[in-house]
């Protein structure tokens, strides 16, 4: 490991624990989970932490439910006692050496925030992939206030897949996020039965990752106590710890055999490019992606040749084969991707140094596989996964209604910048001011922005039942992971661009800038969909110099939904808006 950090925690000491389960058969489908104070030890060797947890755990309870079976949950909110988290932003990116001060531990001269520090509780739970109904979904201003609770009514009727649900509360995601407010959800089906799958304990393993940052006392050394601690120039918190399952840098004995690990990121700001390592060299070979946010893929897939990149809230299922290797082989897991995360590729055969402090990534060990004595168990890959999706037609989409998005990142004085999306509206001839044109084989589509910050007017109304295109267009430098409520979409396209903005043309709706679809010679990416995308997602990393077309289609419930950047930092910054589905017969009567 590098040696920034002062002291250091040994990793790999601590054994990966495995989150408790809660199926919710064996309550007939009634659960109740509560929101809690506790106290959790995140390594061996450092006091334990106050956090904010369901049940009191980090990460909470992993809820289990059957495809077609309805679950209801009461969440109960008995939050208690001060907020364990310190909110802090450091006065300098760096500290005196040169260090970033996100790098280490510690205030780093910051004070805590006297907002965050009252906060008292208020909390509501958002099922991140649900198909939910609109009242249960957890629209962030229907807040629970400590003492009270509410049953939310979860329908499962969805296709097998590892969901998660967490804090959504407006303006402070990150933070309730981060003092532990999250678990998993899994949702089962006779399809995986079909497939041999491993589901349950030994060879199944969910796999939530993380990043976190600790106090220092006077002398130097790890309180235990968690901060979330910015600075002058970067808005997201990128933490050095990282944490698997509650654990920093665990390891995990298994046997020479199959092991599905169910993976999430569920780290605020920190993307992760994801690289097995044994005996010095990527080990990629012997890991087969079977699924990703919303289930199965339809084949399986490898992984990518410089590893699995997942950005806040994408999820992966992950077949990974140690049937081959000797007792006392050891595989470590390392993550390449600095921060912020800009798409940027990083060779895998880099990966055991790629510590990169400029680029937020002090230590870039994840967790380690030791390989333990047992009967070796080889099996064949299952060919053909999910049967039930396919890619839409050009035919239904053909009339699908079209949607476009700018992602705009704009600058203010005196405070961390602004992060909107720019709903866009087309133009006639006649307009000429404030405009986002886009230019595409010689031809120019005309927008205006109609809406850019969470409270402003609603302007999309899907049709239940039909195909949407949304058209992501990122004008920032930074990748964004972009969540749909509601029903799962599918990636269409990835396009390159080059793009200019005006002076002064990233004023809420009076954006004007010129956006040509074509490769930018200066830009290094490469806008291609991975196979590991072509599945059912709910969340999509939209790259600098990049457009994203997805195809969405709600289904089944009506009502006020969002969609957002899963950044919580910005998420919380405004980089959110609302949507609301209505049938057909409705529509001729909406305003």
């Amino acid at each position: 490991m590098t040696r920034t950090l002062v002291p250091q925690l040994t990793p790999f000491i601590d054994a990966l624990p495995l989150p408790q389960r809660l199926i919710a058969e064996e309550h007939h489908g009634g659960l109740v989970v509560r929101m809690r104070m506790g106290e959790h030890r995140f390594h061996r060797d450092m006091p334990v932490s106050k956090i904010w947890g369901y049940e009191g755990m980090v990460p909470g309870p992993t809820i289990e439910a059957e495809r077609g079976h309805p679950v209801a949950v009461e969440w109960r909110n008995e939050l208690e006692g001060p907020f364990p988290l310190v909110v802090t932003s450091a006065p300098t990116h760096a500290d005196a050496r040169g260090v970033p001060v996100q790098c280490v531990p510690g205030l780093s001269g910051g004070t805590a925030d006297r907002n965050a520090a009252a906060l008292t509780g208020h909390a509501v739970v958002h099922l991140h992939g649900g198909l939910t109904p609109a009242v249960y979904d957890g629209w962030a201003e229907n807040l629970l206030a400590p003492g009270q609770s509410a049953v939310f009514h979860y329908p499962m009727d969805q296709r097998a897949a590892l969901l998660w649900y967490h804090d959504h509360v407006m303006g402070i995601t990150r933070f309730d996020v981060y003092a532990g407010l999250a678990g998993l959800w899994i949702v089962r089906d006779e399809r995986e039965r079909e497939l041999g799958l491993p589901e349950g304990s030994p060879f199944e393993v969910p796999l939530l990752i993380q990043d976190r940052n600790f106090d220092l006392d006077e002398h130097g050394r790890l309180t235990g106590r968690l901060i979330h601690k910015t600075d002058p120039e970067t808005l997201e918190a990128f933490a050095p710890f990282t944490v698997v399952n509650g654990k920093v840098w665990p390891a995990l004995d298994v046997q020479p055999a199959v092991y599905r690990l169910r993976v999430i990121n569920a780290s605020n700001a920190r993307t992760y490019r994801l690289v097995l390592v044994r005996n010095g060299d990527p080990d990629l070979d012997r890991i087969t992606q079977i699924g990703t946010d919303h289930g199965l893929l339809r084949a399986p897939t490898r992984m990518p040749s410089d590893g699995l990149v997942l950005a806040s809230a994408e999820r992966a299922d992950l077949l990974v084969d140690f049937s081959d290797l000797a007792p006392g082989s050891v595989l470590t897991l390392f993550n390449t991707a600095k921060a912020p995360f800009d798409g940027a590729r990083f060779a895998a055969t880099r990966a055991e140094t790629a510590a990169d402090v400029a680029g937020l990534l002090p230590h870039p060990e994840v967790m380690r596989f030791r390989v333990v004595a047992g009967s070796a168990q080889r099996r064949v890959f299952p060919a053909a996964l999910a049967i039930d999706y396919g890619v839409p037609s050009l035919e239904e989409l053909a009339d699908a209604k079209r949607r476009a998005i700018a992602l705009v990142e704009r600058e203010l004085k005196g405070e961390p910048n602004m992060l909107t999306m720019r709903e866009l509206a087309p133009v006639m001839d006649s307009d000429s001011t404030g405009l986002l044109t886009v230019t595409h084989d010689g031809r120019t589509t005309r927008y205006r922005a109609v809406a850019a910050h969470f409270e402003d007017v609603t302007t999309f109304f899907p049709v239940l039942g039909e195909y949407e295109v949304w058209q992501l267009i990122n004008l920032t430098r930074d990748t964004h992971p972009i969540h749909v409520h509601l029903d799962p979409f599918q990636i269409l396209s990835r396009r390159p661009i080059r793009y200019e903005i005006a002076e002064g043309g990233t004023e809420d709706l009076a954006i004007t800038a010129a956006v040509t679809l074509e490769h930018d010679p200066a830009d290094q990416l490469d806008h291609t969909i991975d196979d590991n995308e072509r599945g059912l997602k709910d969340t999509v990393r939209v790259n600098p110099n990049e457009v994203v077309e997805i195809a969405v289609r709600f289904t089944n419930y009506s009502g006020r939904y969002m969609y957002h950047c899963h950044i919580l930092e910005h998420e919380d910054r405004d980089m959110m808006r609302p949507f609301v589905t209505m049938p057909m017969e409705l529509m001729p009567f909406m305003a």
